[in-house]
């Protein structure tokens, strides 16, 4: 074995052991499936630096499945294109599963693609299609990497990069790269949107190449997350973080953020696997869009935070009872919450509604940075309606001289307990069993606060 090899191995081996007491890969506990997908299209025989295209292939493939072979949390399969119908033909359905998804099957893999010789064209999304039955209808169940191993483009008509993004986005693949055998530097881009794209330029660079890409694979991202305040300090905390494969939108991650004892954000692992989306679950939501994470390093996401607390407060000691208060921003419904508690809300202003009779609004309402806002509201009185039969009617309050209607009284209920602000109110009703508009009855009442009162029609 080359020392190239030894030192691989001894890489993988401490990856492996690092995951096994980090956050990672105790949230990940699915077992690794890599697909590789070899292009076997006539321009694989093409000679390139020293030797053809097809035996840098055979290098990286070979080289990958030869270092995750004795792991027990990997299996691996093999689909390849273009080698069993001649260029001539066009047959844009050459594409075979040669070995099918199991573990230490590396030999099987080295020994199948030995044997197989570029001869046809390249129908790169019909074998990205195929790679669908490759993993099954239990492929979610799965931490599935497709790996692509090709030196040109599409040359059936069809759009590859369409067909991956419907595979990210129904949760079969978890994470595509693709290893390009010599591609000009000007094609990247037409890869990119198929995977991350590692380009080999030379022979020299193929073991870099699969140190790199294992590398991503396996290796365990360390993340810290600085939820800041007002000030730009990473002092808020306590708060959920929900991360999210960014181009499938499957939940991956939970985390409750925290501080540790030396008082800094405390790191998390991550899957490298993926772009991130990140969701923090403040008073109203946090989404941080398509978060890319760098291996081998300490990544810091950065994503302001500030917040401050809500309290509306009723004004008598004697009144038990909870009110339930909307609370809204930019005219859409934020939160809810009862009075005499206190609310976390991210600082700025909202609109508080509390729901009384009538409904008290609060317009902009300021929460600042570690700060407790109190909106004061006196104590209501309950009012008891009894009513000998059934009526038509509601209660009214005057607004500018004008009468409105704050509550219309239900029909089908003798008795009827409502909780109303402090004021003077009046009910004009009809019993329904009265049909001229002169059968019309007003009542004028009064409520203080914290105080009960029955009004019979």
């Amino acid at each position: 074995m080359s020392k190239q090899h030894t030192y691989r191995n001894l890489f993988l081996l401490l990856v492996i052991c690092i995951g096994a007491h980090v956050n990672l890969f105790a949230q990940t506990t699915q077992v690794t499936r890599i697909l590789f997908v070899v292009d076997a299209s006539r321009s694989m025989s093409q000679t390139w630096d020293r030797s053809a295209k097809m035996v840098a292939a055979r290098t990286v493939v070979n080289g990958i499945a030869d270092s995750l072979n004795d792991n027990p949390n990997i299996q691996m399969a093999m689909r390849v294109y273009g080698h069993q119908s001649p260029q001539p033909l066009n047959d844009c359905e050459d594409s075979k599963l040669e070995i099918g998804f199991r573990t230490k099957n590396g030999l099987s893999i080295k020994n199948r693609l030995d044997d197989i010789r570029p001869n046809g064209v390249t129908p790169i999304a019909y074998s990205m299609e195929q790679t669908l039955a490759d993993f099954g209808p239990d492929a979610k169940n799965y931490r599935n990497i497709l790996i692509l191993v090709s030196d040109g483009f599409e040359s059936c008509g069809k759009n590859p990069c369409e067909v991956v993004q419907r595979l990210r986005n129904m949760g079969v693949i978890t994470k595509s790269y693709v290893i390009g055998i010599g591609i000009d530097a000007t094609e990247f881009t037409q890869f990119s949107c198929m995977g991350e794209f590692i380009n080999i330029e030379s022979e020299q660079k193929t073991e870099q190449v699969i140190d790199a890409t294992i590398a991503k694979i396996f290796n365990s991202v360390y993340v810290k997350v600085d939820l800041l305040d007002t000030y730009n300090q990473p002092e808020e905390t306590d708060v959920l973080m929900t991360f999210y494969d960014a181009t499938s939108d499957v939940q991956k991650f939970n985390y409750y953020h925290t501080i540790n004892p030396k008082g800094n954000p405390d790191t998390i692992t991550l899957d490298p696997a993926l772009n991130y989306d990140m969701q923090v679950h403040t008073t109203p939501e946090l989404m941080k869009k398509d978060i890319e994470l760098t291996p081998g390093k300490i990544n810091t996401i950065t994503q302001p935070a500030p917040q401050g607390y809500l309290v509306v407060d009723v004004r008598n000691e004697k009144f038990v009872a909870t009110l339930n208060c909307i609370i809204k921003k930019d005219n859409k419904i934020v939160t809810w919450e009862q009075t005499n508690k206190t609310r976390k809300l991210l600082t700025g202003s909202y609109d508080v509604e509390i729901l009384t009779l009538p409904i008290i609004t609060v317009k902009n309402v300021k929460v600042e940075q570690d700060k407790t806002t109190t909106l004061e509201i006196a104590a209501p009185g309950f009012a008891t309606i009894s009513k000998t039969e059934a009526v038509s009617g509601g209660i009214y309050e005057y607004r500018d001289n004008k009468l409105v209607e704050i509550y219309e009284l239900n029909e089908a209920s003798l008795k009827e307990t409502l909780t109303i602000q402090p004021g003077k109110y009046k009910i004009i009703y009809r019993y329904l069993s009265k049909k001229d508009m002169d059968a019309t009855k007003e009542v004028d009442f009064e409520i203080t606060s914290g105080a009960s009162f029955t009004i019979r029609l």
